[in-house]
């Protein structure tokens, strides 16, 4: 009976049989691991991704508070008044307006004489 049960250990087909099981099975788990790499790499890119949106939004809520502060002042004459004079320089009935001019640079004083000139006067007698 031992050499019954030796002999279908090395049996050939069988052994073939469980070579292309195993491989099988390899090429299995490959694509696995290879699913759950791109699904774990998805998850990374949607996390960025989420950040950045989530950034996004609440920089519009900050706007959209700025906005509606901004339309709010706008509802009132003195606000109405203050966005004109600031955007169209207007000035009311009775203001002057003020110009300050900076004076004009003054133009860097030249040297009248050169180098040459000291000293041929300096060595005339020469």
């Amino acid at each position: 009976m031992s050499n019954l049960v030796w002999g279908q250990r090395r049996d050939p087909l069988r052994l073939i049989g469980k070579r292309l099981l195993l491989v099988l099975l390899l090429v299995l788990v490959t694509v696995a691991l290879s699913g759950v790499w791109k699904v774990y790499r998805k998850a990374q890119e949607s996390s960025v991704l989420r950040k950045e949106a989530e950034a996004q939004l609440s920089d519009l809520d900050k706007r959209r508070t700025q906005l509606e502060a901004d339309i709010t002042k706008l509802k009132t004459s003195r606000g109405m008044e203050e966005a004109l004079r600031e955007q169209y320089g207007l000035a009311k009935s009775g203001e002057s307006v003020i110009v300050i001019v900076d004076s004009p640079a003054q133009a860097p004083v030249v040297a009248s004489s050169s180098v040459m000139q000291w000293f041929q006067r300096t060595l005339s007698w020469w």
